[in-house]
Parts: structure tokens; sequence; C-alpha cells
């Protein structure tokens, strides 16, 4: 019987359907409205927030399709395995968009129990073809819950015309989704390629073709594969495209493909693609690509000098060690991210014996920055490179705790902790490392004592480290001071911090490590801040580099939309920064204590709805796991698809990406305003 439903799925797949609905139209006149300011709507929104299964679960079978529609899209966050046989139904529903939210949430649940009604789904649609957008969510939804057999038939599947852009998306997705569940087939992958150099599909389809070839760990192209990707990358006028067709090149390692990331990466005019570029070429030989990389370090876009002199952290050779610190030193110009970058890929790769006065020079050097600096995140950068040399740890101790900035305090940890989870920790410390590993200890007991969360949280990684092995190591004493902080930690501000401890505890004591528990249920959406919002409201981030406009999606994120004006309202964002910036992927800000430890007294759901990270701009809500969302966010770079379903969007930069691209660590917000 499987079989056979597999064999009427391909023939409806292989006949090429045409055909869509616009988006909000069901086909049947049964539209569906999120007019969050009415009651009953509002009603939907909030069993959601509250996680009420059984009163969602009742809402599938309402006569409303609005409301069907909103009971299916709450378990697209909820993930209840208990509504798979509930929501089965809806993929007969008379309203397209009801049936293709119950695809959508099948598929974020992720049981294998829908697999076959999804493809019985697929199988039942009508013999005209005109819901691609159904087949395509039904496809979608196969590749985050199905088995090998549908993987082996989604790949094989090659008789799409151009034209069918749905349903082609649908099947890269589809095939996108196996992957990030380790699951690969050959022939896919084969398809992807050829996706990937197909200029007659649409560029989002060859854009999640690409991204499968970049992100599948298991997918490795050939050196006749790597000449396929290389002509596509040459013929694509995307840069969405030809950053993850840069990282799929690298992956191959073949000389067809070093060939065309030599040649692209001096002529590139995209900084997200030569950031791209530079992470494609660290996966060669370095002696090959030095001669690329070195001459980026004076790159004109930050990012791209940043992630120049980071590939010398993480790929350079003691031969050119001093060449990075004579760079630092003679280019004073340079972003300060690059030039403590450069400091401490000489520290790392000069021998410890050979050169014992040039690492004094260095540790001069960065001991200097780290001193005369007024910015806390150069200072934490200080402090990791001087980690590169573990026998600074004591000097990392007594400087970062004292420093005044909270930055610094738990970047200090964190450093600390870095050195007590290296592999070559007993190696490098050699007859001293017990006592290192005792000094590491007592450092970390100082840092929960401090009640700092930052440090806690920090500290509870290094008390963790599979290396040292700490297990037993406490004294009932310490262990009643660990428990104690544990309880004195306030939920859900300091949510982090507790769930880092509770697991650190545990190690401490040989038991396993705790499930995850989210936060007690808390701040309800507030219907009367969002009553006064429409569809085209939007916020305005006002910073030192200019300003950033972003449409609000109240319709899909309520909670998250509502938390974030009622802060931006109340000034809580005047003056805080963007603490972390990754080139080519976000910009993360918010913070109260600006390392990303900091909340307040209140957590939010996890907002899932059907949305993508498929562009630039997107604005989402950080999180440390689901329903633990506060008043930290991130705006993407680029397309970053593999966060999808997993972290609310909330928004979308509509002007001002200028801006966001020119942020580095410590870009501060000057006020947020909603208009």
């Amino acid at each position: 019987m499987r079989v056979f439903r597999w064999l009427v799925l391909m023939a409806l797949l292989s006949a090429g359907e045409v055909g869509c609905l616009a988006p909000g139209q069901t086909g049947e006149g049964e539209d569906v409205r999120l007019d969050w300011t009415k009651p009953d709507i509002q009603r939907l929104y909030n069993l959601r927030d509250e996680g009420r299964s059984d009163s969602l679960i009742a809402y599938l079978a309402h006569p409303d399709a609005t409301l069907r529609y909103l009971a299916a899209l709450a378990f697209a966050s909820l993930r209840d395995s208990n509504a798979v046989e509930p929501l089965v139904p809806l993929l007969r529903d008379p309203s397209e968009e009801v049936r293709i939210m119950a695809a959508f949430a099948l598929g974020q649940i992720g049981s294998s129990r829908a697999e076959p009604m999804l493809i019985e789904a697929f199988r039942q649609d009508d013999s005209l073809s005109q819901h691609q957008r159904f087949n395509a969510a039904v496809l979608e939804a196969i590749g985050k819950c199905g088995g090998t057999q549908s993987l082996a038939y989604l790949a094989t599947v090659s008789t799409y015309e151009p034209t069918d852009t749905l349903l082609l998306e649908g099947q890269c997705r589809a095939l996108y989704r196996y992957a990030l569940r380790g699951l690969t087939d050959r022939e896919g992958t084969a398809l992807m390629i050829r996706y990937c150099a197909n200029e007659r599909l649409a560029p989002s389809v060859r854009l999640m073709a690409a991204h499968y070839l970049a992100r599948s760990p298991e997918v490795v192209p050939d050196s006749i594969q790597a000449v396929e990707l290389a002509a596509a990358f040459v013929r694509s006028t995307d840069p969405d495209i030809r950053m993850a067709l840069a990282k799929a090149l690298g992956k191959s390692r073949t000389r067809p493909a070093f060939g065309i990331l030599s040649k692209a990466i001096k002529n590139e005019q995209d900084w997200r693609v030569r950031c791209n570029l530079i992470s494609a070429l660290a996966l060669f030989e370095p002696d090959t690509v030095f001669s690329l990389v070195s001459p980026l370090l004076q790159d004109p876009n930050p990012h791209v000098s940043r992630m120049a002199a980071e590939f010398f952290v993480a790929r350079g050779q003691p031969k050119d060690a001093d060449y990075y610190w004579r760079i630092a030193r003679d280019n004073p110009e340079l972003p300060w991210p690059t030039r403590v970058a450069l400091y401490r890929a000489s520290y790392k790769w000069l021998s410890s014996s050979a050169n014992l006065d040039r690492k004094e020079y260095l540790n001069y050097r960065l001991r200097d920055l780290f001193l005369k600096s007024q910015n806390p995140y150069e200072r934490v950068a200080c402090l990791k490179a001087l980690s590169e040399f573990v026998w600074q740890f004591k000097w990392i101790h007594d400087k970062g705790f004292a420093d005044p900035s909270p930055v610094v305090k738990s970047g200090a940890v964190e450093t600390l902790a870095e050195i007590a989870r290296r592999p070559d920790f007993f190696r490098l410390f050699g007859e001293n490392a017990r006592y290192t590993r005792r000094d590491l200890f007592e450092y970390f007991l100082e840092a929960v004592r401090s009640g700092d969360v930052g440090m806690i949280a920090a500290a509870a990684e290094g008390l963790q480290s599979p290396v040292l092995q700490y297990r037993g190591f406490a004294d009932s004493t310490q262990l009643a001071e660990l428990k104690t902080a544990l309880q004195q930690l306030r939920i859900p501000r300091d949510y982090e911090a507790y769930l880092a401890l509770s697991k650190a505890i545990a190690v401490l004591e040989g038991r396993p490590e705790p499930p995850f528990q989210k936060p007690p249920y808390n701040h309800p959406i507030d219907w009367a801040l969002l009553s006064a919002l429409n569809a085209n409201t939007r916020a305005i981030i006002q910073t030192d580099a200019g300003a950033v406009s972003i449409q609000l999606y109240p319709a899909w994120a309520p909670g998250a939309v509502a938390s974030f004006v009622r802060l931006a309202q109340s000034g809580f964002y005047n003056g805080k920064v963007f603490h972390r910036v990754v080139p080519n992927f976000v910009a993360q800000g918010g913070c109260p204590r600006g390392d990303g430890y900091g909340a307040l007294d209140f957590s939010l759901r996890t907002e899932i709805g059907p949305l993508y990270y498929d562009d630039e701009g997107y604005v989402g809500m950080a999180s440390a796991g689901p329903d633990t969302e506060g008043t930290q966010f991130f705006i993407t770079h680029s397309p970053t698809p593999h966060l999808d379903g997993l972290y609310t969007i909330f928004g979308k930069v509509v002007q001002g990406m200028d801006v966001v691209f020119g942020w580095q660590p410590g870009a501060r917000i000057q006020q947020v305003s909603i208009q």
C-alpha cells in the first residue's frame, strides 16, 4: 500500500503541475483573515501562547476557516505529537490556506506518523493540479519527517518544468530538510547540482539547491561536480546564490574548485560573497591560500578584513607568524577586530621555545591594548588572544574579573572556560596541569560566587569541561555553594545561567544532564498595545551610523511584536548595543548587560509562522532554547535557511540594510521609535 501511494505521488510529480493561487486565497471561497483585533482571533493566539494543546485540538474542527488555520499554525510552534492525527483531516480542508498550514504544522512536529498521511494528501489533490502551494508544503513537510524511501523518491523526480517554481522549491526544501537531519541521497545531490547550473530555474529554486550543497555535512562535490558548480558560480548574478555556491565549492577541495575560488576572490564585488570565499578557501592548504587571503586584511569592508585575520588564527602557519603581527603593528588604521586577531594569530603560531622574545613582545602589545582600550569588546578580544599562550590564565583572571564592565567579566570567564576545554590542556601545562586544573576550578567557583549571571553561565561551561573531568572534584561545602547560587537566580530573567549551572552541578555530582524545561508561563500578549498597530507599522532603529526601518509582523508573531514595541516605547533599547556581529550572518543586540547573558523579568514563547529566512534583513528573536525569548533580537546579513522553523521572525528590514552591514561589535542604538 505504501509503495502504491508513492507510485501515485510520482505520477503526479512527473506530470509537471501548473497554476497556483495567490496568497490569501483558498480556491473555494473560504478566506483566512488574520485580524488580531478580534476577540476570537486573540483567543487562538493566546491558546498557542499558553501552550494549551487540548483546547487548540478542538478548534481544528471549528466551522470558521480562520480559526482552523490558527489552530494548525499553533502546532508549528508547540510541536505536540498528540496533534498529528487531529491535524490530518485538515489536509483535505475546503480552504487551501488551512491545508497548507496543516502540512506545515505536521512537518514542524516532525513525527514519522505523519508521513503516510502527507503522501496520501498529495495523491488526493485534484486532477487539474491547481494547488502547487499546497503540494510544495507537503513536500517540505515530508522532508522534515519522512524516511529514506521517501527521500529516494524525492531525489529522483526530475520531470518538473522550469515554470513549476513552487514544486521545485518544495522539492529543494524537502531535500534540504532531509540533509539537516543527516539524510542525503547521491541522486538528490546530483539533482541539486543540476538545479544550481540551470539558469532557466527561478533564483529561489537555485538558492535552496545551493544551500543544500553548502550546508549538508555529508555532501562533498567531486571534481566533475565542482566543474558544474564553478560554471554556475560564474554565470550567477545573484550574490545570495554565489555565497552559498562558494561554500559548496570549498567543501569539494578539488583542483577545479580551487581554480574558480582563487579567481573569484580577486574580483568579487559583494562583501558577503568575499567572506564566504575566505571560509571556502580555509579548507585548502594554507600555503596555496596565503597570497589570496593576505591582501584582504586591508579590504575596505571591515567584515572582510576581520574574516581574513580570523582565517590566519585558524589556518595560519609558524613560518608566517611574524608577518601577522607586523601587519597589525604597521597598519594602525585597521579595524580593531582585525588588529587583535592578527596579534592572536602570531601569538598562536609562534613556537613557544624558539620565539620567546617575540612572544614577550606580543604579550606586551596585547596587555597594553587591553589596558588602554575604552571598548569592552576589544578588551575581551585581547583576553581571548592572550589565551593562545595558556600560561596567561592568571593574568586573564586578575584583570578580567576586576574589570568594571560586565562584558569583560563574563568574557574573561568564557576565555578561562575555553582553556579548560582545550583537548591539549594536559600536554600544554605538563607537570603543572593538575595545579592549573585546581586553579581554574577555584576561578570558576569565584565566578559563581560573584552572583553575576554572565560569569555564572560561563563558569558553568568550564565546570562541565570533558577534558578536566571535574566530576567528584567539589566537596560538600562547594556543592552547597553552587546549589545556593542556583536557587538565588531569578527565573525567567536568569534562565540561561540557571540551565548552565544546573548542568554543571549534575556533572559534578555524576548525575545525568537534567532535561530541558521551559520557563513557567508568564508575560501574556498585550492586545491593547497591538490594537494600535496595523500591517504597515514600522520600527525605526536610530544608530550613530544611520537609521534602519523594520516592517513588523504582528500577525505571525504578536507576542514578540508587542514586547518589542513596548520595550521601544519605554526607552529600554536606548543606549543598548549590538554585542554580537558575525560577518555575513547576523548582528544581535538588545541585551541589557551587553554580553548576551542579560534579560528582564519575563520570557516569551517561540512563534513560528510560514516564513523563511530566505533573504537579508529578517529580524528574529534570539533565544537559549524553545520559549526562552526575551529582549534580544538579531538581523540577518543574508539568507540563513538553517534557522527556518526554529527562531521567531517578527519583522524585516525594508530600509537601511547598508547601516546594518556597517555595524561592528558595540554599535550603539540611540533610539527605537514606532511609526
